[in-house]
């Protein structure tokens, strides 16, 4: 399958000419994983210009580098093995595949893989940040506040599951800042989405659970598994649907201020990409 790629200007990126980053429609988990047999590397996989979010893969037992970000929150997927935090004054905890992790703006966070030769984990935040800021080693240690979503510093996809279950459909905000809404989507199979576009933004999502097809604009339909990264320009239609007999659960991370317009409303505007 060629996969279908975009390219956003601009920004530098490890594939295509200098200055042009190029944005794959479908990133698939196995495809990533095997394109780097070593044992530490990192890519760049989205490119929404709001966050630029890269995968980071390391063995168990790679140490730290303690840090911090005066200006923007930072925060987590995890895809594949175990890694431990330690964010801010909270007390250390593990992370496994469908954990969302946020580190808040100016807290110091130390991450370290901690099981398994490939941990894997997608990382969001600015463009040019650095890790430059060390910050000052906790005094104490806290436990996790047990709040209910969204900005939970830790969201494991287990959690989520206890709280809704998987006999009916359901969705919750699971991160809500300045740049970014997360949505978690939990759908039986058969159902979907309304097709859809946004107009100002670009929308992507993870695939945690089951396998899902997508329909963007008329080119052919695809489908992506767990641990799957899909991408959709602005100005693009597109519509999901759970396949299979297993229910699928998804990230879709969008604008705070998402704005819809939906095909089935004649009053609504065409989507100008299709």
């Amino acid at each position: 399958m060629t996969t279908p790629a975009r390219q956003a200007t601009g920004q530098p990126g490890q594939l295509g000419k200098p200055g042009i980053y190029t944005q794959r429609e479908i990133i698939r988990l196995d495809e990533m994983l095997s394109s780097h047999p070593q044992e530490r590397w990192s890519e760049k996989v989205v490119q929404d210009g709001r966050n630029r979010a890269a995968m980071i893969c390391s063995p168990a037992g790679t140490p730290g580098d303690p840090h911090m970000h005066p200006d923007f929150n930072e925060w987590w997927v995890i895809l594949n093995d175990e890694v431990e935090y330690a964010i801010g004054e909270y007390e250390p905890f593990t992370a496994k595949f469908g954990s969302i992790v946020i580190a808040p703006c100016g807290y110091r966070h130390d991450i370290r893989p901690i099981k398994g030769d490939r941990c894997l984990r997608m990382v969001v935040g600015f463009q040019h940040s650095n890790h430059d800021l060390k910050g000052l080693e906790p005094a104490r240690q806290v436990p996790l506040d047990d709040l209910a979503p969204p900005n939970r510093i830790h969201t494991s996809l287990d959690y989520m599951l206890s709280r809704h279950g998987t006999e009916e459909a359901w969705s919750e905000q699971v991160l809500f800042n300045q740049r970014n809404r997360a949505n978690m989507i939990h759908q039986l199979p058969g159902q979907g989405n309304r097709p859809h576009w946004h107009p100002d933004m670009d929308e992507w999502w993870v695939v945690f659970k089951g396998e899902l097809e997508w329909q963007v604009g008329k080119d052919a339909p695809f489908r992506a598994k767990r641990g799957d990264i899909v991408f959709v320009e602005a100005g693009r239609a597109h519509s999901i649907k759970t396949v299979g007999d297993e229910s699928s659960i998804r990230l879709a991370v969008t604008t705070p201020d998402v704005i819809h317009y939906f095909l089935d409303d004649p009053a609504a505007p065409r989507p100008p990409r299709d």
